[in-house]
């Protein structure tokens, strides 16, 4: 099957975008432009996987600013490496490092967040949901291709994550692994295999839950035998994307700040900020623009910083689910708006 969707939206990155996402996404509806596939990586998988379970955007909006959300949210534990002494540590020897993955990094217990693997503990309400028929939906993630005893070694040019793309088996069809192949100077040295998979027999919830695991943010899942890791393998698909559709939505991204691109060219052998550059020369279409998302919801939206007292990482919450209720409230009308002045001027 060769026929192309007429429209694909990509929700990428950022674990506390989710709200924005489905604001964006009623947008898209409103200006009747929804999507006929939403492709998805990151925190942008797990809104995917809501889009998905829940009917109309009222109800997906509706489960965000639920209890159950809440308790995920305000109940976030932190691990030891929240420590300076150990993320501090990690961060700086890998912005002193220039080099693409020389090494094979431990993503299996350096970690920042502790997440259960099956998020059906933490989301009963989202247990049994599965690919939705109407809205097809394409969530990357990836496999680790080394073994836990491997790591600290040397990587000596050795691919060590491919890329997998879940979906249902319809949309799988439309798939041509050959097409999508990136061959950019920038990848050409990386820790990632050239070709990507096609996966159809893992459940949604499972699949956002891997693609979360962003290198030493969160852990890895164990699957089947098999371990997967995040979707920052490829946080913008965006050839996979102008492959399924004519015409491409995507979000308009800060830049990788320093640390997050050390991370990514010590885990995954590439240039984080080069990629969006490529991004950006291949014209996806409409874009979205979200730059200055933090300081657009100073206040609104949970953020990172340093607790000096206790010298460890910190995140800021909300601190009563009347607070959190608001606060999702304005990021959903955030991602609204954004869409609108985004896209509206090109109707």
């Amino acid at each position: 099957m060769n026929e192309k969707f007429e429209r694909a939206v990509i929700f990428s990155g950022g674990g506390t975008r989710l709200m924005i996402y489905l604001g964006m996404f009623a947008a898209l509806e409103e200006l009747n432009r929804k999507p006929d596939v939403l492709i998805a990586s990151c925190g942008g998988a797990f809104a995917a996987a809501v889009i998905n379970a829940f009917p109309d955007n009222e109800s997906r909006k509706q489960f965000l600013k639920s209890e159950e959300y809440y308790r995920f949210v305000s109940q976030t534990a932190l691990t030891k490496h929240k420590k300076l002494s150990e993320i501090g540590i990690l961060s700086l020897k890998k912005l002193l490092d220039k080099r693409n993955a020389p090494y094979i990094e431990d993503v299996f217990k350096k970690y920042l967040v502790e997440m259960n693997q099956d998020l059906s503990l933490d989301f009963p309400s989202l247990k049994n949901i599965s690919f939705s028929k109407e809205i097809p939906t394409v969530i990357i993630g990836s496999e680790i291709l080394f073994l836990s005893s491997e790591t600290r070694q040397k990587r000596n040019g050795r691919k060590l994550y491919q890329k997998k793309i879940f979906t249902d088996p319809e949309t799988a069809k439309r798939i041509n692994i050959e097409k999508i192949i990136n061959n950019s100077e920038n990848m050409k040295n990386s820790a990632v295999q050239e070709k990507s998979e096609i996966i159809t027999t893992i459940p949604i919830l499972t699949a956002a839950r891997i693609s979360v695991s962003d290198m030493f943010y969160v852990a890895p899942v164990l699957f089947n035998g098999k371990y997967y890791a995040g979707g920052a393998i490829d946080l913008i698909p965006v050839e996979l994307a102008k492959h399924l559709a004519d015409k491409i939505i995507i979000e308009k991204k800060q830049s990788y700040n320093p640390v997050e691109e050390a991370f990514v060219r010590a885990v995954l052998g590439y240039s984080g900020n080069k990629r969006l550059e490529e991004i950006e020369n291949q014209a996806p279409g409409f874009e979205i623009d979200t730059i200055n998302i933090k300081q657009e919801l100073e206040g609104h939206y949970v953020k990172k910083g340093i607790n000096w007292k206790k010298f460890e990482i910190n995140f800021s919450f909300p601190k009563t689910y009347q607070q959190f209720v608001k606060d999702m409230e304005i990021q959903w009308q955030y991602g609204f708006q954004q869409t609108i002045k985004s896209i509206k001027p090109s109707n």
